[in-house]
């Protein structure tokens, strides 16, 4: 696949981490978000702003270098991130998985652009988590907090039942529970795809991963009690979730899913083909049936002849084609340097400016 292939499907993975995300002062008590076999908490708890600016203070104090921000070149984080193709190829699993909560479509059908400008939705979202992911300390707080003053203003209540919520049950963006199953999609995703394009992760560097993810949930005022321990008890959350009956494909579901992979234009055809195979591959059967993917022998083996040809692909070409340029950039203000004229052409092109990251002129 083309970068620019890959970089449309990165677009359609990252949108999806912040549709849900927003929050209102209430303090009616919140109903009971069941998961079951898990010791963490499970009731619905909307984050305050106390409870945000103190899990700010947590990531301010495990991020000692301010020019390097919450991560660097060393962490497991970077190097899963530094090519476009594990994010590309798990954008449609991602996606369904979050919208099959029943708060991430209410919350998109009501309060989200991506209906009338999926371009301007995507690169607003973009420009957040790059930024938490590569920028400085002081960008990545940043960040944090213009997502909390706009993930504040959307409230609202499910039009009919869904899953384990009665009709009338009140969603919010900023509440623990179904931040935790968003940003689970991602890194559980990221995971699956990076061995599945590039190769095999150790052991040793999925736990790795898997702490260093506990810093992006701090960002949105998760606390630490909340959130599995170790990477196993986070495998197992994930499992919990999908057999808990939370999720559901209802009706408005599978109308957004149709919509998101539906005609977007002659350039978006083939990406949005590929992202909704690489999802039939990739999602539990349960949910992959209740959509109505098909993954018969043919798919399997075009899939799977795609995967061989990424991972040797990415040994043999360089890697200014293969890398996410804001990686790029990144790495170019940890030597004191301005960032390529060709990576920054790369960021306005995806971002709509010529910096992100890197202030060096």
């Amino acid at each position: 696949m083309t970068k620019a292939v890959l970089g449309a499907l990165l677009g359609l993975f990252l949108f999806a981490a912040s549709n849900l995300l927003h929050a209102a002062e209430d303090t009616a008590p919140p109903p009971v978000y069941a998961v079951p076999g898990t010791e963490r908490i499970t009731k619905l708890m909307w984050i305050d702003d106390a409870q945000f600016e103190r899990q700010l203070e947590v990531v301010h104090g495990k991020s000692p270098d301010p020019n390097i921000g919450l991560f660097g070149p060393h962490s497991v984080m970077w190097r899963l991130n530094r090519h476009f193709t594990p994010a590309a190829l798990g954008s449609g699993r991602a996606l369904l998985l979050q919208i099959a909560h029943p708060w991430v479509t209410a919350a998109i059908d009501e309060h989200s652009i991506t209906r009338t400008d999926p371009l301007k939705r995507g690169r607003n979202t973009f420009r957040y988590l790059l930024q938490m992911t590569y920028g400085t300390r002081d960008q990545a707080m940043q960040a944090a907090r213009d997502v909390r003053v706009i993930h504040d203003r959307i409230v609202g209540h499910l039009q009919q039942q869904a899953g384990t919520f009665g009709e009338g049950t009140e969603y919010r963006a900023n509440e623990v529970q179904a931040m935790i199953w968003v940003h689970a999609t991602l890194w559980e995703t990221l995971v699956m795809t990076y061995e599945q394009s590039i190769g095999p992760l150790s052991a040793t560097d999925k736990e790795r991963f898997y702490q260093e993810t506990k810093l992006f949930a701090y960002l949105f005022g998760i606390p630490d009690e909340a959130l599995p321990k170790n990477w196993d008890d986070f495998l197992v959350y994930c499992q919990q979730m999908r057999d808990s009956g939370t999720l559901e494909v209802t009706p408005a579901t599978q109308q957004l899913a149709d919509y998101l992979f539906g005609w977007h234009g002659v350039m978006m055809y083939f990406p949005l083909k590929y992202a909704k195979l690489a999802a039939s591959a990739n999602l539990p059967p349960d949910l992959r049936e209740a959509y109505g993917l098909k993954y018969g022998p043919i798919r399997q083996s075009f899939f799977r002849t795609s995967l061989w040809m990424s991972r040797v692909g990415h040994k043999v070409t360089p890697g200014f084609i293969t890398k996410n340029p804001v990686h790029k950039e990144a790495v170019a203000r940890l030597k004191g340097k301005r960032a390529s004229w060709w990576t920054r052409t790369q960021i306005n092109m995806a971002l709509g400016q010529k910096t992100l990251v890197n202030d060096y002129q």
